[in-house]
């Protein structure tokens, strides 16, 4: 994919309703999302309680990085509920200083933001039992407000712009990573609003599902299907 291709989907899905087009598809193809409601579903029921996390972000891994998960040797395998317990007593306090901010308000040049957002992030990527996609799936269900989703191909899609030289995958690709995310919703949510987007979103969802788990989808959630259905899938609308 080209550099200018890249560009054009975001001016793309900065439009609202060529943004809900990209949801609407992705809810057409994808039938992971039992395990992203479950997932989220448990940790909200009490976020500091490490059990609650560990379930949740274990089950993110092992279905919606399946494909990594299965690639892991068996004793990294093995060693996955460590490693997400460590990493997560590591920056816990950093976790908990960003709960209830949101990745549009959050003023991602500060020094000391950029500084433990990479912190964080290293601490789960740099263990073999979660790794780069991993880290980013187990911080968004702990924070779906702050935390982007990726895997390789948005990674390596979203990188062709970035004008620092630093490693695809690494805490600064991923900062700036969020910093191109956050661009994408402050343009939406002129406007539109997160709720209106959120209502004509779930006209493409199970109702009886949603109202079951009292789930609601964050903005950012819904630019990952976006991000999914043109880049994983190659599909463009």
């Amino acid at each position: 994919m080209k550099r200018e291709d890249v560009i054009k989907f975001i001016r793309n899905v900065k439009n609202p309703e060529k943004f809900l087009q990209y949801c609407e598809r992705y809810h057409e193809l994808d039938f992971r999302d039992i395990a992203y409601v479950v997932s989220r579903s448990v940790v909200s029921r009490d976020p500091d309680n490490i059990n609650f996390v560990l379930a949740g972000a274990k089950n993110m891994i092992v279905t919606w990085n399946i494909a990594g998960y299965q690639r892991l040797p068996r004793q990294d395998k093995k060693r996955l509920e460590k490693d997400i317990l460590k990493a997560y007593e590591a920056v816990e306090g950093k976790l908990k200083m960003l709960r209830g901010k949101r990745l549009e308000s959050l003023n991602l040049n500060n020094k000391v933001l950029e500084g433990d957002i990479k912190k964080v992030f290293r601490e789960f990527s740099s263990r073999r039992s979660i790794g780069v996609t991993g880290a980013s799936k187990v911080l968004h269900v702990v924070n779906p407000q702050v935390f982007m989703m990726w895997d390789t191909r948005i990674r390596k899609a979203y990188h062709k712009l970035h004008e620092s030289r630093h490693k695809i995958g690494s805490p600064e690709c991923y900062l700036e990573f969020l910093k191109q995310s956050q661009d994408i919703i402050k343009a939406l949510l002129t406007k539109t609003s997160e709720d209106d987007l959120w209502i004509n979103h779930k006209a493409a969802l199970d109702k009886n599902f949603i109202s079951a788990f009292g789930f609601k989808e964050s903005v950012l959630k819904m630019l990952d299907e976006c991000n999914f259905v043109r880049f994983k899938l190659g599909i463009r609308l």
